[in-house]
């Protein structure tokens, strides 16, 4: 019979055809069939198509599941790093279901478009902490300062086309938490606290390691005992699974958004 750890292995292991399958699926163009919901959203801001902020998003999960997935074949646990990886395929699966959940189209180009504009954000933050390098020629300055108005002119005009105000992940997290497990409350609620707890693992806190260590008594004359944190399959299979299961009704979304009726 198998260990209890040698069955989370195995059940991570099945989902190898799948994700390899997306990381086949990825590498050429899927765009949206005239006359499908997504064509029609991304016709509100072509500049940036939201179904492309979708593919990154979808993307990004299953290649963080596989990075994951790889350490394990090599029988490499990381207390903490598996979980930091664990967390971004949780939001990025995450934010594709975001996006794709809803119905009404006004809401679906809302986030959808929201993300668009968070990401123009960081890209002209990022250009202008390249204006104060050290190495920067004036000639490179001007160059950057023309890139920052352009960007700053996409990222208002795609809020002029109905972006939400903000992106919030812990929201983006719930949304998507409901949309894929709102029938059964537990593992819905599992989801919230599995971004709770990999947010710490994110930023390096010592409470979320420490909730998955083994305490030893504090020794005679110490003040604090030992915690040991080895890893466990068990331990990395629930998050696994919840951002498998996500990015997996992701993808649905996007065949059922990107087929014209």
């Amino acid at each position: 019979m198998k260990s209890t750890e040698e069955a989370y292995f195995d059940h991570i292991m099945a989902r190898e055809p799948d994700l390899e399958g997306w990381r086949l699926r990825v590498q050429k163009p899927e765009p949206p069939q005239p006359g499908s919901e997504l064509a029609d959203d991304d016709a509100i801001f072509p500049y940036s198509p939201i179904s492309e902020a979708v593919r990154i998003s979808l993307t990004s999960a299953g290649e963080h599941l596989r990075l994951a997935m790889t350490t394990l074949k090599a029988r490499q646990l990381y207390p903490v790093a598996h979980f930091t990886t664990l967390r971004t395929a949780l939001l990025a699966a995450s934010q594709g279901v975001y996006i794709l959940g809803p119905d009404d189209p006004r809401e679906r180009r809302s986030r959808g478009l929201a993300v668009v504009v968070e990401a123009y954000k960081r890209l002209r933050q990022y250009h202008q902490d390249m204006l104060s390098a050290p190495d920067v020629t004036e000639s490179e300055k001007q160059q950057l300062s023309d890139q920052i108005a352009w960007v700053g002119q996409r990222l208002e005009a795609a809020r002029k086309a109905g972006a939400d105000d903000k992106v919030i992940a812990t929201k983006v997290i719930s949304s998507a938490a409901k949309i894929v497990y709102g029938t059964e409350p537990d593992k819905e609620h599992a989801v919230n606290l599995f971004w709770r707890h990999l947010s710490g693992d994110a930023h390096a806190l010592l409470w979320s390691v420490g909730l998955r260590s083994t305490v030893a008594a504090a020794e005679k004359g110490q003040l604090l005992g030992l915690a040991m944190a080895g890893g466990s399959f068990q331990a990395i299979a629930q998050p696994f699974e919840a951002s498998f299961r996500i990015l997996k009704r992701g993808w649905s979304l996007y065949d059922q958004r990107c087929e014209a009726p």
